[in-house]
Order: structure tokens, then sequence, then C-alpha cells
């Protein structure tokens, strides 16, 4: 796909989603005022006033949050997961929309109907979403006759480059993507993937058919980048530069130092809307379900004063999100001063420290139930790490790969190592691959996933003592 071709589709997914704001627009003030009981009239010179403010405000927002860059817009475009296009979506015309009722309650003469508006933000995310699917299909079309294609040239030995081809290989066609050249390939990878070996010289006659060249050299060899993009930056021909970042496991993030480019390994690829709506979500389904199982907890509560001397809860102290310690809370399982000759110690099989009821509650994992009051008020959440004890920290994370990176993430009550089996006494490698997984991968979708695996797989585990 050339840069004009990549332009043009640019400029008509800007056209589609400025009609699909004022078409949505429209049809939020009939359906209020048309259809719906109770309905006005003579407000439409107001609403087709304000519907310019509308389209120049979502548009500013959309382009503020990258989504007519030509990089983000071929992602955007070629990107098959239709949960990541949906949520890309969502996130801007969700900030969009917030702004316009801030605007319309605070700073404006005219009340907005908050029906109207509510059915504003569902029919445009609807044209929105439309318009996008429809593009997304016309180009797909357009490469079953062989146009609309990136022709890439792949520069480096570099494992990134590797990595990205093996990526690129597997939905080829989809994204767009023409392979036509590897230069400095070593062991034979452009072999291993089809892809033909070309020269310097060959890169030179065959210029003005490549679309982008992708380039990165391992770290003995790195000083090549520099080499070839002395000799060809000035070219009209798109250059990507992989990155070689080593131990980066769970994600980066790019920013801008005074327009120098700075790469923060290790960090979560969450936003700000990505955290509000986690904590959103942990917050509602907590609040709600403390209502709901409060008679279960009282009658809990109830059998462990009555089975055994001492508090209903037990406090332990847990490290949490960044190392930050926080009171996690748990019904009592244990007598008093249980650890008091032992010292901290992993709880084992036939525990002799449990009480009678206590037994029940860990084998069941009841006794966990406390932790929605840590999840309320947000030491916790409802998915992600399990929190450990300080001392164990300071033992494991000297001696276990990629311990610490899991506390770039808020604890949970469950998560994607307990719903996989690695909970209570097991290999904490297992565990650790499997957090580290979790924030790599992390999604809305991929909590309620595991929420739903907590509950249909059970909370009786054979490990759970």
């Amino acid at each position: 796909m050339t840069r004009h071709e990549k332009h043009s589709l640019i400029q008509i997914q800007f056209f589609l989603d400025a009609l699909s704001i004022f078409i949505a627009w429209f049809l939020a003030y009939y359906i209020r005022f048309n259809v719906l009981p109770d309905g006005q009239s003579g407000l439409l010179p107001t609403f087709l006033q304000i519907s310019p403010i509308v389209i120049i405000i979502t548009l500013y927002i959309f382009t503020q949050n990258g989504i007519y860059q030509q990089s983000k817009f071929d992602r955007s475009a070629n990107n098959s997961s239709r949960y990541s296009n949906i949520t890309t979506a969502l996130k801007a015309n969700l900030i969009s929309f917030i702004v316009l009722v801030i605007l319309f309650y605070f700073f404006s003469r005219e009340k907005i109907s908050r029906v109207a508006l509510l059915n504003y933000f569902i029919l445009s995310q609807f044209f929105l979403f439309t318009s996008r699917y429809t593009l997304r299909k016309y180009i797909k079309r357009m490469r079953k006759r062989g146009k609309l294609f990136k022709n890439i040239l792949l520069v480096g030995n570099a494992k990134e480059l590797s990595e990205y081809v093996k990526l690129s290989k597997r939905r080829e066609r989809e994204l767009g993507y023409r392979f036509i050249g590897w230069i400095d390939s070593e062991e034979n990878e452009s072999e291993k993937y089809n892809i033909e070996t070309i020269n310097i010289s060959d890169y030179l006659k065959r210029k003005t058919s490549i679309d982008t060249i992708v380039i990165a050299y391992s770290g003995d060899k790195s000083y090549k980048v520099n080499e070839f993009l002395k000799d060809n930056y000035s070219e009209l021909v798109e250059i990507e530069v992989l990155p070689e970042v080593a131990f980066n496991l769970i994600g980066y993030q790019i920013t801008s130092f005074n327009h120098i480019p700075v790469i923060s390994i290790n960090e979560p690829n969450l936003g700000l809307i990505d955290y509000f709506a986690k904590r959103s979500f942990d917050f509602i389904f907590t609040f709600i379900g403390l209502i709901i199982i409060s008679p279960f907890l009282l009658l809990i509560s109830i059998m462990i004063k009555i089975t055994s001397p001492g508090p209903i809860f037990y406090a332990q102290e847990r490290t949490g999100l960044d190392g930050k310690l926080f009171k996690m809370w748990k019904f009592r399982s244990m007598k008093i001063d249980a650890e008091k000759e032992t010292g901290a110690v992993w709880c084992i099989e036939n525990d002799p420290r449990r009480t009678r009821f206590g037994s029940f509650l860990r084998r069941t994992s009841i006794d966990e139930l406390p932790q929605l009051w840590n999840v309320l008020i947000g030491d916790m959440s409802l998915v992600g790490p399990r929190p450990e004890r300080p001392i164990f920290v300071d033992q494991f994370k000297d001696k276990i790969p990629n311990y610490m990176l899991r506390h770039k993430m808020k604890t949970g009550i469950t998560g994607w190592a307990q719903v996989n089996g690695w909970r209570g006494n097991t290999e904490l490698e297992g565990r650790i691959e499997c957090d580290i997984f979790y924030i790599k991968n992390w999604s809305i979708w991929l909590d309620i996933k595991i929420i739903f695996l907590t509950f249909w797989k059970g909370f009786v585990n054979k490990n759970a003592y």
C-alpha cells in the first residue's frame, strides 16, 4: 500500500466518522422527540446548530488519540482482533462523550436531554463500528484483487525481526504485507519463511517497488542500523526500526522527551481508560456481590465464633502493586498465635494449626471472601497475581527469575495462575509464568474469563490447604 493510498483511506475514514457522528446525533434527536413519549417540538434547529461542535470535538479527540496517524491506522485497519478494534474505538468515543456531557451541562446555556445524549452515545458507537467494519471489508476485497498491499523489505539478523516475520506470515494476506526481500538474513531465516535473499545492489534496483523497510540487528551488529540509516534516511521509503529490548517481558511504553523517543520496558500496556475500566468493573461487581452474599458472610462469622475462641477476621500484611504493603483480610482459619513458635511458614497439608472449622474454610477457599473488602477499597482487584507476604517476597525476589514483575499489576483474589492449577504449595516458576502472561495480555475480557473459570472449576482445590 503506497503512502498515497494509505492517506486516501485515512481521509475516507475521517469522512465516514464525521458522517457517522452527524447521523447518530440527528437520530438521537429524532428518537427522543419523535418516537419516545413526552417529546417536545421545535428543538431541531438547536440540535442542528450544536452538531458541528459535536463533530469537531469528537474528531479532535480521535485525532489526539492517534486514530488518524498513518502507523496507527495501519494497525487498526489490519488488526484481525475484533475485540481490539472495538476497545480502541470505545476508548476514543467514550472520552469525547464525557467531554461533550461536561460542556453541555456546565458551559452551555442549552440543556440537552439526557436521554438524547445516551441515544447519541449508543448510536455513535454503532455507526463508528459499522464504518470501520465496512472499510476493512473493502480493503480485504481489494487485496483479493492484488491491490492495497504493502511491499516490505527486511534488513538485519535480530531475533525481533524473525519474530516480526513469523507473526506477520500467519496472516500475511489479511495484513496486506508482501515481503519482497531480506538483506543480511542469517541461518537461512529468509528460506525458512520463503522470502528471497537479496543484497544492497538488488535493493537499489528495486527501490521503487518498496513501500516500507523494516530493520533490526542484534547487539554485536547493531552498528549496521546506523550505517543503513546514514545511507537511506532521506529516501521517500518508510523506514521502521525494531528496537532490541532485552528483558522486556510484560510490555513497554514509548514516550517523547523533547522529541527524544524514550522506551520504558516492563511496563504494562494499559492506559488511563484501561485502569478506569478495571477499577470500575472491580468496584461495581464487588459492591453488588457483597450485598448478595452478606447473609452468608454473617453465617460464616457466627460459625467461626462458635467453633473456636478468638476474632472472626485475620489481617495479614501482603505486598501489592509496586511493592506497596497492605493488610489483606481473611476469615480466621487457624488457632490464635499460630505462628508464635514457627514464625512465617507456608501452609502444609493437614496443617495442625488450623481450627476444625478452619479446615473447611481453607479447603473451599471461603476464608478468602473478606478480601472483597480489599477490592472495594482499592488495595486489590478481583483478578490479578495473588499477593504474597513480604518475608517470602524477600526470599524469592533474588532466587526466582522475574518474580518481582508480578507486582507491576494490582494483586487479585483469583488469577490466571489459580485457574490453571498453580495455587497453594506448588512450584513458583509456573505461577510466575502465568502471572506474566496475564499482565502482558490483560483485557476486561480476560478478567471475565478468569472469573468464569474460577466459578466453573469450583473453589475446592487439592492444593487449597
